[in-house]
């Protein structure tokens, strides 16, 4: 699996993947970090800054939904990128009660973040 796995380099403020783009890969941030934000009526809105090790993008992988956010690279980035076959490939592998639950858990998520966003733009 590991041989299907590729890096990525990405300069600050380099866009990574744009909210309500397909997912067709998540990544695992190696080095540097990435802003993920939201945008509303032309106002932008950092949710979080994310380090090395955090993963990002797996949501829309998940359950197939459009990105939630934007991801930038806040700084000068290395990311480990994980393309859907092999994401969809460990997640196959998962017990399907796990399954249920992680897609439940994500829809959760998805309405606290539209909340949360909605409260704030």
């Amino acid at each position: 699996m590991a041989e299907d796995l590729m890096r990525k380099s990405f300069r600050p403020g380099e866009v990574i993947f744009q909210e309500g783009e397909t997912g067709a890969e998540a990544y695992v941030i190696e080095d540097g970090s990435v802003e993920i934000s939201k945008s509303d009526a032309g106002a932008e809105l950092i949710l979080s800054v994310l380090k090395p090790g955090e993963v990002i993008g797996e949501m829309a992988l998940i359950d197939s939904s459009p990105r939630m956010a934007t991801a930038r690279a806040a700084r000068k980035t290395t990311l480990i990128v994980i393309p859907k076959a092999v994401f969809s490939k460990i997640i196959g592998k998962t017990d399907a009660v796990v399954r249920v639950i992680l897609m439940a858990l994500l829809g959760r998520l998805r309405i606290q973040s539209k909340q949360y966003v909605d409260k704030t733009l």
